[in-house]
Parts: C-alpha cells; structure tokens; sequence
C-alpha cells in the first residue's frame, strides 16, 4: 500500500511540474534587448550561463510573433558579434518556424540572414542547409497543385535563397552541393520525395545556371527508385505478390509515379531549355543504366513534343550503339553500346510522334552497318562470339524488333516491302555470327511469323537448330529479354505517357481491337474492386510480373 501511495504521489507531481512547465511556454516573455544583453556577456566576461539558459529556451519553448521579433530584432543589432562560437545558437534560430509568420517577421528574418552570412561567410552552410531542408517536410501528397499553404511558405524560403546567391553569387555552388546531400531518403516517402523535387524545380526557374545539375541529382535519384521497384518485382514470390510485408511502410511504386508526373510537368511547362537538358543527363546517366522501366519514358516524352530533340536524340543513339563517337567503329563501351541499340529500337517502335521516314532512314543505316561488320569479319570461325560481338549482335536484334512491332507500315504497300527487301536481312540471319541465337525467343518468334507471312525470310530451320545447340549446351542461354520502352505501368503519370506511345498487335490479330495500353487502361480503369482494395505496389508488382517483354503476345504461338 506504501509504494502505490508513493507512485500516487510521483505521479500527482509529475502532472503538476508538467503543467506549470506548460503554464510557463504559454507566458514566456523575451524582454527588449535581453537576447542582445545575453549575446554581449558572453563576447565581453565570458558570462555563458544565461546563454545556455537561452539555448534551452530556443530548443524547448515555442515563440509568439512578439516574442520571434525581439529575438531577431536583437541578432540583427549585434550580427558582427555572432561569430563561429554562436553556431549553435544560430542554428536554433534558424530551426524556429519563420516562413509561415507574418510578412513582417518574414521580412525581419530575410534582412537578418542577409546580413549574417555577407558578415560571417562561414555561416552561409549552415544557413543554406536549414533552408533546402524545409522543403522536404513530412505532409499530405496533393493531386493538381500543392496547397496554398505549402506555396507560401516556400515561396518565402525561395525568395530568401534567390537573394542571398543575388548576393554572393559563388554560393551557388555551396547550394548544389547541399541540394544533393539534403535529397530525401527514397523510402522517405511520397510527398517528402514529391515536394523536394517540386522545390528544386522551382529553384531552376531563377537559378537557371543549376538546371543541368538539378536535373541529373533528380535522375539520379529516380533511377534509384527505378531499380529498387524492378529487384523487388523480380525477388518476390509469385504466391506473395499480393502481400505486403508488415513491416514494409514505404511505397516506391506511387513515389516514383508522383515524381515522374513532376518532372513531365516540367518538360511540358519549359519546353525547350529543359528538352535538350534532358538530352544530356540521360546520355550521361540513364544511358549507361540497363534494366530500369520508367525513368527512361522522360525522354520519350521529350522526343514527342520536340522533333528537334527527337532528331538529336535518334542521331547520338545510333552514333553510340555503332561506335561512332570517335575512335572508330570499335569506340564505347560494349554494354553501353547495347543499350543504346534497345533505346533507338524502342524510341523508333514505341513514339507516336517519330514519324516512320525516321524508321525507314535507321533501319537502313542499321543493316547497312551490319552488313558492313559481317563483310569485315567473314572470316570468323568461332561460334561463341556475344561478347565479341555484342554490337553487332544488338544491332540485328534491333532490326529484328523493328520488323516484327512495325510490320503494319513496313508491308502496307509494295514500296514498302520493296524497302524491306533491300535490307538484305536473310543474309544477316544466316551469316556465321548467328544474331537468332542470342535473340530474345519472343522477337525471335515475332520476326519470324511476319517475315515468313511476307516471304522475305524463313528462319525456322536457324531456329530450331539453335534450339537443338541449345539444349545439348551445358550452360542454359541467357537471352537479355530487357526492352526499355515497354508498357508503362505508372498509373497517375501513365495518364501523360499512354497516348504518346505506340501499342502493339499482333500480324494475325488485325481484327482484335484491345492492345496493351487499351487493356491497360481499360483495366485500371473497370477493375474498381483491385483499385480499392490493392496498394500500389501490389498493382505495379502484379503488372511487372505479368508483362512480356517487349509486348509480344506469347500466350500463343504466331509461329
């Protein structure tokens, strides 16, 4: 009975210390000059007592507008004094929620941060940090525009930051680099990922100077995210798709889709300036990345509303997958050579907006080039030749791609067929390098049907004598099956993406309306029941694993 009336007791003061403490944060009053009288004893007798009770304060105690404006009213009168031994303290001002007061104490805060970092230069990291760090708050996402709430508060941290690079224009670089290490975690979450991205894209519109920059630390990113939601596809088990683990609160797929529609928006808003920005950080940083299935679909998008840019794009993409950027047919790395030849076929197939004289002049460079290496190489007698030849085994199973996705244009007329014809393709499919036998079964399958349909090439005995050398293999073929312009699974930005894109038939299918984006979208669309009750990532996992790449139908043979 003792000890539960000395709990009683302990618990009746602890309420009552908790309640005067409360009492005391409501009535706390700064009085004039006191911030400043505390800052002065600590420069002049080395006094540090009240301002460690100061610093508790500052870390405890929420301020009232009066009480933030004789705060910084104070640091302003002696900002030549708050030097490096005042980090701390500087810190915690900077930390107290300033954006969302009044224009006063918003204009109060702006003159005092001016002049701290133009007086003490060493500050300016600290500073620049707190700033770029509230754009990443914890919050709800939005559908059309962020709250008015969210656009104020930023707009006033964006002024700040535009007036102290105006200021000291070599922070700029200082500001680049805090942006990259500042990026939210990429399971942070939706919105703190979204509203980071949203910020530094308004950063561009008066920093014009970091958009290439801006833009690649983005990518960058994405790219992460990208290839975090394909391993996770790939690792699951197909019992377990539907499942979601208990502990598992982050959810890339809908972070990645409000990211993607962030940066469409920026495409679509700016146009040209940032097209061809985009044209360089994916030469620099999606070019070289295999495996990944949105992130790519920004170009895509940017090649569909700049013919320019889709001329420059289509032209450094064949100039990287043939070895022409200096140093001979031989030049780039074979991997990145690959992938270059997967993203011109699919830009190539899949663009609505890449008109076919383009499909018509690449297709004839492509053959052009591979009957030109065959010629230089006729002498080979070795078999097991992918990683030698690699290139040119990409580059044929290009033409292969292109054939068979776009057999509707390239056998609608006798012109057309002629054209076909002049590629010369038996001759690439019967040569000793042998592309049909690391080309991926489904464009393999495809090429054949319609080209076999058209009598220009009949590739049923390669086939089947790759399959017989296949199975009397002691190691299995691994084919790379990675086509980087396949369906876009993304719901929310989809709904840009989709009707650029090209959808795929079958040649026998002619009558059959619904396509892959039409199912798709009719799916995402009717199916109310999996939308209500499925996450995101249940339904990007579930489409992941049921797409086949690159959108050939193989539930039946066309063979």
């Amino acid at each position: 009975m003792a000890v539960a009336a000395q709990k009683s007791i302990a618990s009746l003061m602890r309420k009552t210390l908790d309640r005067q403490e409360a009492t005391a944060r409501i009535n706390f009053r700064f009085k004039e000059r006191q911030v400043e009288k505390i800052i002065l004893r600590v420069v002049k007798d080395r006094n540090s007592v009240p301002y460690n009770e100061l610093i508790k304060v500052l870390r405890e105690y929420p301020l009232n507008d009066d009480n933030y404006k004789i705060l910084i009213e104070d640091c302003l009168t002696c900002v030549m004094l708050l030097g490096r031994e005042f980090k701390q303290f500087l810190a915690l001002v900077c930390k107290v929620d300033w954006s969302g007061r009044s224009e006063e104490c918003v204009e109060l805060f702006g003159r005092f941060i001016l002049n701290l970092v133009t007086a003490h230069t060493y500050h300016c990291p600290m500073v620049l940090a707190n700033l770029v760090t509230q754009f990443k708050a914890n919050g709800d996402n939005w559908d059309e525009h962020p709250p008015a709430e969210s656009i104020k508060l930023w707009s006033n941290i964006h002024s700040l930051i535009a007036q102290i690079v105006a200021t000291m224009p070599m922070t700029s670089d200082l500001l680049m680099q805090i942006v990259i290490e500042q990026f939210p975690y990429y399971k942070a979450g939706c919105f703190p990922n979204r509203a980071y991205i949203h910020n530094l894209i308004w950063m561009t519109k008066y920093l014009p100077s970091l958009r290439e920059h801006i833009m690649t630390a983005i990518v960058i990113r994405m790219v992460e995210m990208d290839s975090n939601i394909v391993d996770r596809a790939k690792n699951k088990q197909p019992e377990l798709m539907f499942e979601m683990e208990t502990d598992e609160k982050d959810e890339l797929a809908p972070t990645l889709d409000y990211c993607m529609l962030e940066m469409l928006r920026w495409l679509e808003d700016e146009r040209d300036p940032v097209l061809f920005t985009i044209c360089n950080v994916f030469e620099r940083i999606v070019l070289p990345t295999h495996g990944i299935k949105h992130v790519q679909f920004l170009l895509l998008y940017a090649t569909s509303i700049s013919q320019a840019c889709a001329d420059r794009v289509l032209e450094r993409l064949w100039a990287a997958a043939a070895g022409l950027q200096g140093g001979g047919a031989g030049a780039g790395a074979p991997a990145t050579r690959r992938t270059a030849a997967a993203h011109l076929a699919g830009l190539l197939a899949r663009a609505v907006r890449v008109p076919n004289t383009r499909l018509i002049h690449y297709l004839r460079n492509m053959s052009e080039w591979c009957h030109s290496y065959i010629t230089a190489t006729q002498e080979t007698t070795s078999n097991d030749n992918t990683k030698v030849h690699g290139a040119f085994h990409a580059i044929c199973h290009s033409i292969f791609y292109l054939v068979a996705f776009k057999h509707h244009h390239l056998f609608a007329s006798k012109e057309n067929v002629n054209f076909v014809e002049s590629l010369n393709l038996p001759r690439l499919v019967t040569c000793s390098l042998n592309p049909l036998r690391t080309c991926p079964p489904q464009v393999t399958r495809g090429f054949a049907s319609v080209t076999r349909s058209h009598q220009v090439v009949y590739c049923q005995a390669i086939i089947e004598k790759n399959s017989r050398v296949t199975l009397q293999a002691s190691n299995v073929q691994e084919y790379d099956d990675w086509f980087p312009y396949d369906p876009y699974m993304l719901p929310v930005s989809g709904k840009m993406i989709w009707p650029l894109c090209v959808e795929y038939k079958d040649w026998g299918r002619d009558n059959e309306d619904e396509t892959q984006y039409s199912g798709m979208k009719r799916k995402l669309e009717e199916d109310d029941d999996f939308l209500m009750t499925a996450s995101p990532s249940q339904k990007l996992a579930s489409s992941l694993s049921n797409c086949v790449s690159p959108g050939f139908r193989t539930s039946e043979s066309v063979m």
